[in-house]
């Protein structure tokens, strides 16, 4: 037909292709980047190690763990993900076969190195960051520590109360043991019709020790189901015990809430990520709902990774607990941190809100709009956050300027340890306040304050988000860690962990964190060489 292109290369011509595989990739190609990171120097201690764990006297030779290494790497850093997608990639694409030189792996080869080698994956984290540090791209200025929640490789409809998950175990239970009679009779039977020789056999499928082995493997996971119900009920030492329900595909992950406002089996993935270039040093997964707790691991791993400390952190407010305040004091880094349960980044109000409480603070008479721009917790009453301490009276006041005198010691064991906490109140003027309506629940009892071990730590933390200083140091956070999750789900395309447990589910975080470092070493190569 007229006017259109001519094909270029009929698909009956001969062609003539390069001679050499190495002429077929071009020379800046980013997997000739990848293939030599991994066979630098910096790297070679790592796989001299790995190498000592093979045997290579006896069987089929195996791959070379360099080799499967860099494919998942650079498999992860294209999409690729899956063991049988790799597999074809080894036969279809010119950049993968170059790199495995031809090698062709089959998909169990490529899953089972994943399996087996899952600790040594996780430490190449450790070696492409110290190829960062030493080409500069990690300084440790600053760092910004921040969770998502990745998907389980389990659906909701896996998810089931601690009482079926018991009535199925017992099913199964008794599953098995018909099917050990079964086996017992049949050999009995089939030794006395055919002797030693039997001359036929059941498909694979059909057979008893298969069937009995799918069932025990359903029983395992039940069981395991059951014991992180028991655990997570023993690890609450205080309030409301979580929901008895698990994943009976995957029992370690947890029914959370994700930012969409579903619940589904996910996992809890921390990072924490260098002001420098945006290098993340540190990762994490575990099954908490909640960040609470985690400030303190991630920066301590960042120590194990780069050496030192970072001098100044910075996390939203599910991190802020009285613990990690003191452990980050203890510590000599400098955390920023807005108050529990307050929104991490400014919203509608805010700017009235932080002058009222200012106000309050200072023990100034409050404006009725000031009065409503006042914090209220759930209950509608004023938080504590509008009353002042007075450490020399050791008394709070109130907005009103009325004092509430120190009443009682009390203690309560909770995730962090034991808080001791000080009760302020019993103030007789409660009775007659105008604003009781709006800070007491009983005025005629009066307004009860708490100050546990911890508040110092808060406060001295108050004092310095309130600084210019403060305000723009914990402003970095966003945009440090926010586009590493946009990246990580949006350009990687993950959003769901393709292995089961919590151990796989570390690996496999590991590996994506570690690749978003090696993809961060790409964009830099030309100080990155100088070092390898």
């Amino acid at each position: 037909m007229a006017g259109f292109r001519v094909v270029e290369i009929p698909r009956n011509q001969m062609v003539l292709w390069s001679v050499k595989l190495d002429d077929v990739v071009p020379s800046d190609h980013p997997v000739r980047h990848v293939a030599f990171l991994l066979e630098s120097e910096p790297m070679a201690e790592t796989f001299r190690a790995w190498e000592s764990e093979y045997v290579l006297l006896e069987g089929k030779p195996p791959y070379h763990p360099r080799d499967l290494t860099g494919l998942y790497l650079y498999g992860m850093m294209n999409r690729i993900r899956s063991s049988r997608q790799l597999e074809q990639a080894c036969h279809n694409r010119v950049d993968v076969i170059w790199l495995m030189s031809g090698q062709t792996p089959d998909h169990s080869t490529i899953a089972g190195f994943v399996g087996t080698h899952g600790k040594r994956l996780r430490s190449l984290f450790r070696d492409v960051l110290q190829v960062a540090i030493h080409a500069g791209l990690v300084k440790l200025e600053h760092v910004a520590v921040d969770g998502t929640k990745i998907e389980a490789d389990a659906g909701r409809g896996s998810v089931r109360g601690e009482a079926t998950i018991r009535e199925d175990l017992t099913r199964i239970d008794k599953q098995i043991a018909a099917l050990e009679q079964e086996w017992e009779a049949n050999e009995v039977r089939e030794a006395g019709l055919f002797g030693e020789e039997v001359p036929w056999v059941p498909s694979r499928s059909e057979t008893v020790p298969e069937r009995r082995s799918k069932l025990e493997r359903q029983q395992k996971r039940l069981r395991k189901a059951l014991a992180t119900i028991g655990r997570r009920r023993e690890e609450v030492v205080s309030g409301s015990e979580p929901k008895a329900i698990d994943s009976v595909t995957d029992p370690d992950s947890r029914v959370m809430r994700d930012k969409e406002g579903r619940r589904k089996p996910n996992y809890n993935a921390q990072v924490a990520t260098d002001l420098t270039q945006g290098m993340l040093v540190a990762n994490a997964v575990n099954d908490q709902a909640e960040d609470s707790g985690l400030l303190t691991p991630m920066v301590e791993q960042v120590e194990s990774h780069c050496g030192r400390k970072p001098p100044e952190v910075s996390a939203d407010s599910q991190y802020n607990t009285g613990p990690e305040l003191e452990a980050m004091e203890k510590a000599g880094v400098v955390a920023y941190l807005p108050d529990h349960g307050q929104p991490s980044e400014s919203r509608p109000g805010q700017e009235a809100r932080a002058e009222a409480l200012a106000a309050a603070q200072a023990g100034q008479t409050l404006t009725e709009a000031q009065w409503e721009a006042l914090p209220k917790d759930g209950q509608g009453r004023i938080e504590k956050a509008a009353f002042r301490y007075d450490a020399e009276a050791d008394v709070y006041r109130c907005p009103m300027g009325q004092a509430l005198d120190f009443v009682r010691n009390s203690q309560k064991d909770q995730k962090g340890g034991t808080v001791i906490r000080a009760q302020y109140g019993e103030c007789p003027a409660c009775a007659t306040c105008p604003r009781a309506g709006m800070c007491c629940g009983n005025p005629q009892k009066g307004r009860m304050v708490n100050r546990d071990q911890y508040e110092e730590h808060r406060e001295r933390l108050r004092a310095g988000m309130k600084t210019e200083e403060g305000r723009s140091r914990y402003r970095l956070r966003r945009p440090l860690v926010e586009p590493r999750f946009g990246h990580i789900k949006r350009g990687l395309g993950i959003r769901r962990f393709m292995r089961r447990g919590l151990e796989a589910a570390r690996t496999e975080w590991s590996l994506v964190c570690t690749v978003v470092n090696v993809g961060i070493l790409l964009r830099h190569w030309s100080e990155v060489i100088q070092v390898l």
